[in-house]
């Protein structure tokens, strides 16, 4: 099933393409005579894990393709088989991502050949692992990439792929596509660069790159251009990811000083209330575990390995006490636990019949997934890019100086099932259980997950709970209460967008302004001289053009993709080709921006009737909660000062209430430009038949169309609750909005004439009061 790209994603390819298209007009060089050679672009992708790097990298290649003048040759690389082997299945035909990239033919590295490259129809994508090539002596490895083949290729595939000519002696450019990019060495950059690609596209969480790369890539952009990080990174902002629902939500941590067994079982236990949430939620899966440790070190002897020459039951290896324990004690069935480790043993003491274990690594993958093992055991060596969103609960053995880092494990608990943010807390939360011996171990342990997220990600609401302190608790709502769903209603805005699509000019039958002006530099060498000057750069008529379908379809997505669904282009008008910064081009995007603005000026948000949103279960701690007694729970943490006193007042009135989790509690889709798409209230109460969505967080809420849309829900004919909006902020405002110095509290609302207006408070009571009063 193809799965449609989330603005964010739609957001960051663009900008990634975008900036190499326009340096590609005019590209920098590097070195002297005939050494010198063009500066590749260079752009890092930077975003949380789970953020579908896939998606986002695809969609920055289609539109690279769409708009480059020759088609390129795209080299898509990981250090990992498996991550490739998972890219190359999703974006080769029949691939939820293939709808990305059309026009594109996907293939192996192994199957590379100059038949193909000659042919310039179609742009050609090649995956490999780096290892593919990354041998210092190429003329005496074995690898495949540098074997002759004479009958398909004249020289070594890799001298071939710098060639890369089409068949009338065109160069085609090359796009390094590279995932986990913290993996990039000297010695694969100085191999990269030898096929003087002309651009690297890098996906990495650390942003960490050799020295060579640095000397030849960024800093001559860097030097040359005054490229500053802003130009070279294309970033994401986590709370965007977070609220889509790619990622869980929350991370709680939980450190322990004791037995394996204990802290197992402080696992287990919390797994089967997930369980049991998942189960009332008719959810189609069911949490999973994982279990890091050392393989054949002993647990609490760093000094000692165990014996794979004794009985099973006396081995003390800890994937065999965590096995042991898991289906010995605690009743787990062992066809459920896998062992993907290299744990030594000895065929004259063999492992029981139903220990299930994996020690090949890439070799045994495929078997290993085909299991779909509930509770995985495993050291640092678990294979890379195995990430399953059903995996919730990781316990990781951190005693006697363990050397797991707890950054690889982070991204195997951080996905989010079905990309869908869930009612209970427990289902929204990744839980790791820490087994330390000293508080200052778990203290970096903490620091060390908040790099695992890829950096600042305060959106991700982390629960520490170190040795010795109170484990966080799931409260349940103390009654069933719902808040009806809403939706965006693109009703309204059909006719006006329609008339903005009848105004696009037909262009299949000129041919002045959709013809494209690019930039180039011409290379002019005296005969018999030994290095090359260039000449001034000259314009020239490109000969790249697209579809004014694709251009018109991609503005509208960048700026606003669901509006996508009502724009009707399959007009053939649509069909004509323009050239990449023509006046048609130029023409066709101003009208994609003015359709997407009728689309956000008339559409509208409704209520929906099936499946209301039902209050599920929160995690506080009970150290810090302050307690309620109007609300749907006991109590609630982590409450800022100002929703504090808000909360406090609002549980005096009597109204049932309840606090709202950013990120992954109940939201409303926005109706606005930009990455953040989804409104989170602060608070929902429920008075009478409404239920009030309100929002304590500040001035800024209120000064977009988009928040005088959310204003103004339209209720549903068949639902008898309505959902209202309802801002609340410090201070008085005048007409125009502005502050007008007075204290006090204000309750924004729409006037007659849809501006918006304030009703003024001496304090936070009266404010909750006029909740209730206000029928």
């Amino acid at each position: 099933m193809a799965l449609e790209l989330f603005q964010f994603q739609q957001d960051a390819a663009s900008q990634m393409a975008d900036r190499y298209i326009k340096y590609s007009d005019e590209p920098l060089s590097f070195g002297r005579g005939a050494k010198r050679r063009e500066v590749p672009f260079y752009q890092a992708l930077s975003s949380i894990t789970g953020s579908g790097k896939t998606a986002i990298l695809a969609q920055a290649v289609s539109e690279i393709v769409a708009m480059s003048e020759v088609p390129p040759v795209i080299l898509w690389l990981s250090k990992g088989k498996v991550v490739v082997q998972q890219s190359y299945a999703n974006l080769a035909e029949g691939g939820k991502y293939d709808h990305l990239l059309t026009d594109v033919a996907v293939r192996l590295l192994s199957e590379y050949n100059p038949e193909d490259v000659a042919d310039s129809s179609e742009a050609l994508l090649y995956f490999a692992t780096v290892g593919t090539f990354n041998q210092k002596d190429k003329e005496e490895s074995k690898l495949r990439i540098y074997a002759l083949d004479t009958d398909a290729i004249e020289s070594t595939r890799w001298e071939a792929l710098k060639t890369r000519e089409t068949a009338d002696g065109t160069r085609r450019p090359l796009v390094v596509v590279y995932d986990e990019a913290q993996n990039l060495s000297d010695q694969q950059t100085t191999l990269l660069l030898e096929q003087q690609p002309s651009v690297f596209l890098l996906a990495s969480a650390t942003l960490q790159f050799p020295a060579r790369f640095d000397t030849e890539v960024i800093q001559q952009l860097r030097t040359q251009a005054d490229y500053q990080d802003e130009d070279l990174i294309t970033s994401v902002k986590s709370s965007t990811v977070v609220s889509s629902g790619l990622v869980k939500g929350m991370i709680s941590l939980d450190g322990l000083n004791a037995p394996m067994q204990e802290t197992v079982s402080e696992l287990l236990a919390d797994m089967e209330d997930a369980e049991a949430a998942a189960r009332a939620e008719r959810l189609s899966f069911r949490p999973k575990a994982i279990y890091v440790c050392n393989t054949n070190i002993l647990a609490d002897d760093a000094g000692q390995t165990d014996d794979p020459k004794q009985p099973f039951d006396q081995r003390q290896a800890p994937p065999i006490l965590i096995w042991r324990y898991l289906t010995e004690q605690c009743g787990v069935p062992a066809d459920e636990v896998a062992v993907y480790a290299d744990l030594k043993t000895d065929r004259d003491f063999p492992l029981p019949p139903d220990f299930v274990l994996f020690t090949g690594g890439e070799s045994d993958y495929d078997d290993f997934m085909a299991g779909d093992y509930r509770h995985i055991i495993f050291n640092r060596t678990l294979q890379e890019g195995w990430d399953d969103p059903s995996v919730y609960f990781a316990y990781v053995d951190k005693t006697m100086e363990s050397s797991i880092q707890i950054t690889q494990v982070v991204g195997r608990v951080l996905r989010q099932p079905g990309a869908t943010h869930y009612e209970s807390d427990r289902l929204n939360t990744a839980h790791f259980y820490v087994r330390v011996d000293r508080n200052d171990t778990f203290a970096q342990v903490v620091e060390d997950v908040r790099k695992g997220l890829g950096g600042d990600a305060p959106e991700v609401r982390i629960l520490t709970s170190p040795p010795g302190s109170e484990l966080p608790v799931s409260l349940d709502a103390k009654e069933s209460r719902s808040v009806p769903r809403t939706a965006i209603d693109n009703g309204p805005t059909v006719e006006p967008v329609s008339k903005v699509l009848a105004k696009v000019h037909d262009y299949s039958q000129d041919t002045v302004n959709t013809r494209g002006v690019g930039r180039r530099r011409t290379v002019q060498q005296a005969i018999g001289a030994g290095e090359a000057k260039d000449s001034e750069w000259v314009d020239f008529e490109q000969s790249n053009r697209v579809n004014a379908r694709w251009v018109f379809r991609r503005e509208v997505a960048r700026r606003y993709r669901p509006s996508l669904s009502i724009m009707e282009t399959d007009s053939q008008k649509f069909d004509a080709k323009v050239g990449v910064g023509s006046t048609a081009y130029a023409s066709l995007t101003d009208y994609a921006a003015e359709a997407v603005d009728e689309y956000l000026r008339h559409a509208v948000v409704k209520q929906l009737k099936p499946k209301p949103y039902e209050i599920g279960s929160t995690l506080v701690r009970r150290g810090s909660m302050e307690t309620f007694k109007n609300a749907l729970h006991e109590g609630y943490d982590d409450l800022r000062p100002f929703e504090l006193r808000f909360a406090r007042a609002l549980d005096e009135t009597g109204l049932p209430w309840a606090r709202n989790r950013s990120q992954t509690g109940y939201k409303i889709q926005l109706v606005s430009l930009g990455q953040t798409v989804w409104f989170f209230p602060d608070f929902l109460v429920w008075s009478g038949d409404r239920v009030l969505c309100v929002d304590t967080k500040g001035n800024h809420l209120v000064e977009s169309d988009a928040r005088r849309k959310l204003l103004s829900i339209q209720p549903h004919k068949d639902v008898s609750t309505t959902v209202e909006v309802k801002f609340v902020t410090e201070g008085t405002f005048k007409a125009n909005g502005t502050p007008d110095g007075k204290e006090g509290f204000s309750v924004w609302a729409l006037g007659s004439d849809r501006s918006l207006r304030t009703q003024e408070f001496e304090d936070l009571a009266a404010v909750a009061k006029s909740f209730k009063e206000d029928k």
